[in-house]
């Protein structure tokens, strides 16, 4: 009797440890449970939701339908950049793109995005604002990595830096030599204040003639005019700014003194330097 005792505390004793298959067993369900857990964080990091998509959206809207403008921008180093922009109902803010991201308007402090980061993103350096990752990093992580601010400002020598180097600044009072140098122009070239195609249908241009040659919309010029003050330079390179007027003068004088006269058809061109072609 004492034996057949012992035998079944035995037994019951050896049951209170588990087998090595129910071992194999937990582990697999409990890494299997971790690791579903760990896949779902990341998923959920690692998407927008929809309250996002439709912020983003509609600033990306905004941005599309509205006029902004560079007025000055800086690099202060490789990955980092500051610009204002002003507004088409004149207002200025300050847009820094680096490692962090920043636009002093209510609305990115609200929401981290506004049309006038993105009016900077896409315009000036032509990023794809319909890529999940670019929209990611700005709505999800709030910030850029180093890899993202290397593809953003791989293009930005074309579009920002000064084309020429200065000339001499011209005295007022000096006489204009008759250079007027005119870059020619095709349809992948952008205003340096707007950004937006040069060539559009009833935009007049204007020309810095005794420097760079580059030429900008007018419309925008003006709006650069105002913001700048009394001192104007060109956007590009920087040299005095020379109004068409005045540009217009010196080259009606130059040509004033030729044996034969201006025909008409002449005239015009000499005079709308400034202005597109009709077929514009």
């Amino acid at each position: 009797m004492g034996s057949m005792s012992q035998l079944e505390d035995s037994e019951t004793h050896e049951n209170i440890y588990p087998s090595p298959l129910e071992n194999d067993t937990q582990l697999i369900l409990s890494s299997s449970s971790s690791s579903s857990s760990a896949d779902d964080d990341l998923l959920t990091t690692n998407m927008l939701t929809h309250d996002q998509q439709i912020i983003f959206d509609k600033a990306l809207g905004e941005m599309l339908t509205r006029h902004f403008y560079l007025i000055q921008h800086e690099f202060l180093s490789p990955d980092h950049f500051e610009g204002w922009i002003y507004t088409y109902n004149r207002h200025r803010y300050k847009i820094i793109i680096s490692y962090y991201l920043s636009c002093s308007c209510k609305n990115f402090r609200k929401n981290f995005v506004c049309k006038h980061f993105l009016f900077v993103l896409k315009r000036i350096f032509n990023v794809n604002l319909y890529s999940f990752d670019i929209r990611l990093s700005i709505m999800q992580y709030h910030q850029f990595t180093s890899i993202d601010l290397e593809d953003i400002f791989q293009g930005q020598v074309r579009r920002l830096c000064p084309i020429v180097t200065p000339l001499i600044p011209i005295n007022k009072k000096e006489k204009l030599s008759l250079t007027l140098k005119r870059q020619s122009i095709d349809y992948t070239d952008v205003c340096p204040i707007c950004f937006e195609s040069l060539l559009m249908k009833n935009r007049k241009l204007v020309t810095c003639f005794y420097s760079c040659g580059k030429s900008m919309h007018k419309h925008c010029m003006n709006e650069w005019k105002r913001v700048q003050g009394k001192s104007i330079n060109c956007p590009l390179c920087q040299a005095h700014w020379i109004d068409p007027s005045t540009a217009e003068k010196a080259v009606l004088t130059h040509y004033s003194h030729r044996s034969y006269p201006l025909v008409k058809r002449e005239k015009y061109i000499l005079c709308c330097l400034y202005t597109p072609p009709d077929w514009l």
